[in-house]
């Protein structure tokens, strides 16, 4: 009873007061986006963030959970040479044939078939070696076509299924940030402009992909890099941990031909997918607050936000003993494994 207590008094003062501002700052900026709007809540992030956009939004926007990773994004479209320099260039440091299964979620066969005449033990780091990597994908792009090719149809058919690709509708993704990495691929896949309103972004704007525009918005911060001094982003792995979903990383689709639905898969589940109880009962706080925020017509201000989430991750005492094992992610994408901000941070 006190674990529960204590889990959603501090999921209601730290998390709370950041979803609040986030989604109501979301819900103004929907406003002059040309057409009519869908909101695609991204990833794990995405599992809370469509929970706390659906308590303000008064005006019926039309919004969905969409499966998607960086990962799976990456893997589908590495046959696609515009997308390399978005998905080879993130920091990495291992072995070759690691780094095709961290990097994209490929089985060790599907490696030994892209890698074969490569020695997959060879150290790379990136992006030092992108020189490299691309040369093997250049000559092994007809063996990767064949492997991914089918799935990202099946994904491309998904996207159509919940209106993702409706000519009628101006998607608009929403998440935590950064560089909109996802919504790039995404318009790389769809061929269209797409809208990203994120809480922190490395750049806004709008960008050029393929000829479609992606638009990129922040609501907290942007023109901001991984330690540059800016808490909420060198700091982000606290509030990344705690906006996740029962399920791990989304890593591949499939379609039942009999019944044509599609099978979601998923990779490694952390300690939270294991206890999700506990972090659904800290969520349930954040969205109290949330809640009480708009009906009270209460309103944080970005730096009153700003102070609480740099007392609570730089103070491990403000953090209830309760929450300590929830701060858990995976990093794939770099080969790092599991992490734990209260680790990493030294608290």
């Amino acid at each position: 009873m006190l674990k529960n207590t204590s889990l959603k008094e501090f999921g209601y003062n730290f998390l709370g007061p950041i979803l609040s501002v986030y989604t109501s700052k979301l819900v103004d900026k929907l406003k002059p986006i040309p057409g009519k709007t869908k909101v695609f809540h991204l990833a794990r992030e995405g599992y809370a963030l469509k929970q706390a956009f659906n308590i303000v939004d008064e005006n019926n926007t039309s919004s969905d959970y969409l499966y998607v990773s960086r990962t799976f994004l990456f893997r589908i479209t590495l046959d696609i040479e515009s997308s390399w320099s978005i998905s080879v260039k993130h920091s990495f440091d291992g072995l070759l044939g690691e780094f095709f299964k961290s990097r994209y979620a490929f089985t060790s066969e599907q490696t030994e078939a892209i890698l074969l005449g490569y020695d997959k033990s060879s150290k790379i780091k990136l992006p030092r070696d992108y020189t490299k990597v691309v040369e093997i994908l250049n000559e092994k792009k007809s063996v990767i076509s064949d492997i991914v090719s089918t799935t990202r149809s099946i994904y491309q058919n998904y996207l159509s299924s919940i209106g993702f690709t409706d000519i009628e509708i101006t998607p608009v993704v929403t998440d935590v940030g950064y560089s909109g990495t996802i919504q790039k691929l995404l318009a790389l896949i769809t061929k269209r402009e797409i809208y990203g309103v994120y809480m922190i972004t490395t750049a806004s704007g709008e960008i050029d992909i393929d000829g479609y525009t992606v638009s990129i918005d922040h609501v907290y911060k942007t023109n901001v890099n991984m330690g540059g001094g800016y808490m909420m982003l060198d700091r982000s792995m606290f509030l990344e941990s705690l906006l996740t979903a029962p399920n791990g990383q989304f890593v591949d689709i499939l379609l039942d031909k009999n019944s044509n639905k599609y099978h979601f898969c998923f990779g490694k589940r952390t300690y939270t997918q294991e206890n999700f109880t506990d972090l659904e009962m800290l969520l349930s706080g954040a969205l109290e607050c949330v809640f009480d925020c708009h009906v009270n017509n209460i309103q944080y201000s970005i730096e009153e936000v700003e102070t609480i989430f740099n007392a609570h991750v730089t103070q491990r005492n403000l953090l209830p003993r309760a929450s300590w094992p929830l701060f858990e992610l995976d990093d794939a994408i770099s080969g790092q494994g599991n992490l734990n901000p209260l680790d990493f941070f030294g608290l």
